[in-house]
């Protein structure tokens, strides 16, 4: 897990409106209840984490910047560190305002790239980053595809989380 593993002492997972991605395949209730059940399953006391809604509560889309300064401006002593997929890092360029993201946080990215081979994010003009290995062959897309084509993706969900998805018909 991230807290251990990379000495964090406190985890907010955000759900938020990317405008970078198209429509939602889950509402934003839907999408704030897993985040609650996957926080629920990472710390089951509610000692380190928790998940916050601020990017969904404000209208307009939802940038990382925004969060960032957000974050800086409520918890002005913390250091605050970004963690990402690999998916997301490798478009982190066409965020908005992602020049101004290191100066703000630290970033940190779970990768899978030396699995498929290849030359970890070298000379793509990402900012620098913390890049941590991931086990976790699939990602998050290639989940909700799997779900949509009607096959299970069960073992690569936390148990809350699948149920919610299958009892609720989501991403089908």
């Amino acid at each position: 897990m991230a807290r251990e593993s990379l000495g964090i002492g406190r985890l907010i997972v955000s759900v938020s409106k990317n405008p970078l991605k198209g429509p939602a395949d889950a509402s934003d209730d839907h999408r704030k209840r897993m985040a609650e059940l996957l926080v629920a399953e990472l710390d089951p006391e509610g000692s380190f984490a928790a998940v916050s809604t601020w990017e969904l509560d404000r209208p307009g889309p939802s940038y990382t910047i925004d969060l960032l300064n957000h974050l800086r401006s409520t918890r002005p002593g913390d250091e605050l560190e970004l963690l990402v997929g690999e998916d997301s890092y490798r478009s982190m360029p066409a965020w908005h305002s992602s020049e101004m993201i290191p100066a703000l946080c630290r970033i940190t990215v779970f990768s899978r790239s030396t699995a498929s081979g290849d030359e970890p994010f070298a000379g793509r003009g990402l900012p620098p980053a913390r890049i941590v290995e991931f086990d976790q062959p699939v990602s998050a897309t290639e989940v909700r595809e799997l779900i949509a084509i009607g096959a299970s993706a069960a073992h690569l969900l936390p148990p809350s989380i699948a149920g919610y998805i299958e009892r609720n018909g989501l991403y089908r």
